[in-house]
């Protein structure tokens, strides 16, 4: 038995394609993972749901980012910014193609 509301589930075509444009924009070779979860986010002034990044490669520290909102409104600016605070010199037509699919 469940405790509290149901939660919804992520759309997982959502989480693939914020995968794959952070894959294609920063050129992840195939032994890399990125990972994408959303969690509920119990800080004050934070919104229900956050989406935490991550990006898991071969002889290199796990890099994380978290965008304080809900993978489904995650956009190509959000997207800038996890390449970024990744150490990627990642730029804004990087992710001109997910933002066309939006």
């Amino acid at each position: 038995m469940l405790i509290g509301p149901a939660t919804k589930k992520s759309n997982l075509r959502t989480i693939r394609r914020i995968k794959q444009a952070l894959r294609d924009a920063l050129d992840l070779p195939d032994e890399a993972t990125v990972t994408l979860t959303e969690l509920a986010c119990l800080e004050e002034d934070c919104a229900p749901l956050e989406t935490a990044f991550g990006l898991l490669r071969p002889n290199a520290s796990p890099l994380q980012y978290k965008a304080h909102k809900p993978a489904d409104a995650i956009d190509a600016d959000d997207l800038l910014q996890v390449s970024r605070a990744w150490g990627f010199n990642a730029q804004t037509a990087d992710f001109a193609s997910f933002a066309k699919e939006i």
